[in-house]
């Protein structure tokens, strides 16, 4: 969006993912990355050979049952190797993607990324996008779940919203505003307040329930149910919304959850208790989260000494591409620059080891 280009995503939703791996298919992959001679039968035999049957309940002395049947496709569930064998199967996938397209793969959720320069290029690209995706769901015998599959288009606010009709062999994928992709709510402006909502939402829930504990247990089990609950809530993903426009109303919800851990009044401040307890504000939690992102994802970004070969005082610092966007400034990747550019030197020094 930042460099003009039109770009959309449709998120995929397979029936049964982990139920439909086809054994062969499966052991032929794994033989073909390397995996043969005894390994391979100690797959093959953990993966074959299983029997399963329904057993019907109704409640009087003889139970309904079917007959016991070989199962021949899927991988056990609940297991480790489970979703480990489901990656092997899908692992070839994404060299189906041509052109500046890209697929993000996570389990059984598959989501694919359009990027095109114009209206009507976008449209085609699209569009056979999904149908060589289909026909590898095809030939690997997956099937692709349409009423759940959407598409969504990206676009800033001020653009007029012209939908992509997007078909696969007379059937219509449909074109959604937003969509839930690993536990982040997305919207097509990447404004990022419904997921700011859903978190105020569980927020307000976890203040009720913090409100009838206090009475019966100690502080320090608060503070626990802070870190175990409320920090996971508020630290994920927060490099991607944490400059939205309303998230001012998560750190009050924050302070509240402080005073009452606290047992402080409503007007009192809850400085020195963020101090005693060591734990972030939200907005200290997003910078921390951000110098992370930097120092952890360094490959992305391109030093000032990469680009020339003096060795000035900024010279460790990372360069700030050109800004086209509000919303690409307010990103992740320019807000984690500069927060990495105002650490000092001795830790940036040692950060680029």
């Amino acid at each position: 969006m930042n460099n003009n280009l039109k770009i959309g995503g449709i998120f995929c939703d397979l029936q049964k993912a982990f139920d439909c791996v086809n054994h062969e298919i499966l052991l032929n992959k794994l033989e073909f990355y390397g995996i043969q001679g005894k390994f391979k039968t100690l797959i093959e035999s953990y993966l074959t050979g299983r029997y399963q049957k329904v057993t019907l309940n109704t409640n009087t002395t003889s139970n309904s049952s079917s007959k016991w049947e070989l199962i021949k496709n899927g991988v056990p569930q609940g297991s480790i190797l489970g979703p480990l064998f489901f990656l092997f199967y899908i692992n070839d996938l994404p060299k189906i993607i041509t052109k500046n397209n890209s697929i993000v793969l996570f389990a059984d959720d598959t989501s694919l990324l359009i990027t095109d320069s114009n209206k009507l290029d976008f449209s085609t690209n699209i569009n056979q996008s999904l149908h060589n995706i289909i026909s590898w769901f095809n030939s690997s015998l997956l099937v692709l779940n349409f009423n759940k599959t959407h598409c969504v288009e990206f676009r800033m606010k001020n653009y007029y919203e012209v939908k992509t009709k997007v078909t696969y062999d007379h059937i219509n994928i449909s074109n959604s505003t937003e969509t839930k992709f690993l536990g982040l709510i997305i919207d097509e402006t990447l404004s990022w307040n419904q997921h700011v909502d859903q978190i105020a939402t569980k927020l307000c829930s976890a203040c009720y329930a913090l409100r009838n504990l206090k009475h019966i247990v100690p502080q320090s089990t608060l503070q626990t149910i802070y870190y175990a609950y409320i920090h996971s809530i508020l630290s994920y993903g927060i490099i991607y919304w944490g400059r939205s426009s309303n998230v001012s109303k998560l750190f009050i919800l924050q302070k509240r959850i402080i005073r009452i851990i606290n047992n402080t009044g409503v007007r009192e401040s809850c400085r020195e208790a963020f101090k005693n307890m060591e734990i972030m504000t939200l907005y200290s939690q997003y910078i921390f989260s951000l110098i992370l992102f930097a120092v952890k994802n360094k490959h992305l970004f391109t030093s000032n000494n990469e680009i020339h070969t003096y060795k000035t005082r900024n010279y460790l610092n990372f360069h700030l591409p050109t800004v086209n966007l509000t919303k690409f400034y307010k990103g992740p990747y320019i807000s984690g620059t500069k927060a990495f550019n105002h650490l000092p030197r001795h830790i940036k020094s040692w950060s680029m080891i």
